[in-house]
């Protein structure tokens, strides 16, 4: 476990950070803040989540060992891309999304999700192959740039906010923030698919 423990300590500072008065205080003003606040949120969960995979696998035990025969037999497709995918998504519904951010309480069921999707998503990525983890992180970055192109037309050319919690001009700044975030490692990581499945 000692090689793992790093994973914990980190996971564990990212939620904190995230999981926090101030975060949620910036969370009612800022969109940036709030989608940079639960992407790290996730990760940090993530991290734990492979940290508990490990510490599942040594342990042992016919329920642990069905489990995560059944993680290892899907690829870990099914706990990351549809569990933990499936709560993610939920939250950014622009229904539940205004939900989290205008009330307190929602707000906790809100980070509570997250978390234990991150969770999810980093046992599934203990049971994935080097390509899947590749194309996983693509996937991932893809989304921002589709979701960050999506916001840029309903902002910019049809001034339609769905996410009317928050100002026009923050839904266009958040649109090109993904989009700064999704391009580099988007690219790196279509050339690491294609090593990866042995292309070239």
């Amino acid at each position: 476990m000692r090689e793992k423990t790093p994973y914990l300590i980190l996971g564990a500072v990212m939620v904190a950070a995230s999981v926090n008065p101030l975060s949620v205080s910036l969370d009612r003003t800022s969109e940036i803040a709030k989608t940079s606040f639960d992407m790290v949120l996730v990760w940090g969960a993530g991290l734990v989540g492979i940290w508990l995979a490990e510490l599942l696998f040594r342990k042992g035990g016919r329920i642990t060992a069905w489990f995560l025969s059944f993680n290892f037999s899907t690829r870990g497709l099914f706990l990351s891309w549809g569990v933990a995918g499936a709560l993610l998504t939920y939250w950014y519904i622009p229904g539940p999304f205004a939900l989290s951010v205008l009330y307190l309480n929602w707000k906790v069921v809100q980070l509570a999700t997250f978390t234990l999707a991150g969770i999810i998503a980093g046992i599934g990525w203990y049971g994935m192959t080097n390509v899947w983890r590749s194309a996983t992180i693509f996937a991932i970055f893809s989304m921002m740039a589709t979701m960050a192109e999506i916001f840029l037309e309903l902002g910019a050319y049809y001034s339609e906010n769905v996410y009317s919690v928050y100002p026009v001009s923050q839904f266009i700044d958040t649109a090109y923030l993904w989009f700064a975030m999704a391009f580099v490692p988007s690219t790196f990581y279509m050339v690491k698919i294609l090593k990866d499945m042995g292309i070239f």
